[in-house]
């Protein structure tokens, strides 16, 4: 979505140059499924991504830009070299089939949007807060001390799978981030950008009408390119 384009970048520019560990998605690598309604006691965790009062960071951001294929990416150390609380971030860049702003609508983003709840790696328990843009993960110390460890490749293979269940999904790229010097303050001041984004786009694709001069929406509609057009374009297609 070109609407996303400019926040895209500046997330892609925080980046390290090199990945510390990549993957090409496939089936085999995904992780195995756990049950959902599982508890991890803090006596079972091996450490939590996320906690302690570190930076968690977490945002899905619908993108055009060109995509090398599914992808899973890790900057920093991987599930079984991390022995303590760290701080975390976790973003994923999906890209639609469907290319024109204009022609989606609120249950495709909405559907999507629910995917990251729908997974349930075992041994991998995911906290996520949308309203804030974090994601909080315990992480047990059964997968993390067997022959072959749980990693972050496997558990982004998982995430992958579940969106491209979706049609409407054309690729993926997922990024798990635990490197201690990353800018995660920079990096949760775009997430949130991208949250204001989605939930202006979420309101212009679901409401019936829209008042400009009442709606809190306004400023970041004000701000990014492409959403005031999106707004107008849908009002004039409903009347």
């Amino acid at each position: 979505m070109k609407i996303f384009a400019d926040v895209t970048k500046k997330i892609m520019s925080l980046l390290p140059e090199t990945a510390d560990k990549s993957v090409v998605y496939c089936d085999e690598l995904c992780a195995e499924s756990g049950d959902k309604n599982a508890i991890l006691f803090r006596s079972d965790t091996a450490y939590e991504l996320g906690g302690s009062g570190k930076p968690s960071v977490s945002s899905i951001v619908f993108t055009d830009l060109p995509s090398a294929g599914d992808e899973v990416v890790l900057y920093g150390p991987d599930l079984s070299q991390i022995s303590q609380d760290i701080p975390f971030a976790h973003i994923t860049f999906v890209s639609l089939k469907q290319k024109n702003d204009e022609e989606l609508t609120y249950e495709q983003l909405k559907n999507i949007g629910f995917t990251a709840f729908q997974i349930y790696p075992k041994g991998y328990h995911i906290r996520i807060s949308p309203s804030a843009s974090k994601e909080q993960v315990r992480v047990a110390k059964s997968v993390t001390e067997t022959a072959e460890p749980l990693s972050f490749m496997n558990v982004g293979c998982s995430l992958i799978h579940a969106f491209k269940e979706n049609r409407d999904v054309e690729s993926v790229r997922t990024v798990f981030i635990t490197k201690k010097d990353f800018d995660y303050r920079e990096l949760s001041l775009l997430a949130q950008k991208v949250k204001k984004i989605t939930d202006a786009v979420h309101s212009t694709l679901q409401l019936d009408e829209l008042d400009c001069a009442s709606c809190k929406m306004k400023p970041i509609c004000d701000e990014v390119d492409g959403l005031r057009e999106l707004h107008f374009k849908k009002e004039k297609e409903k009347n």
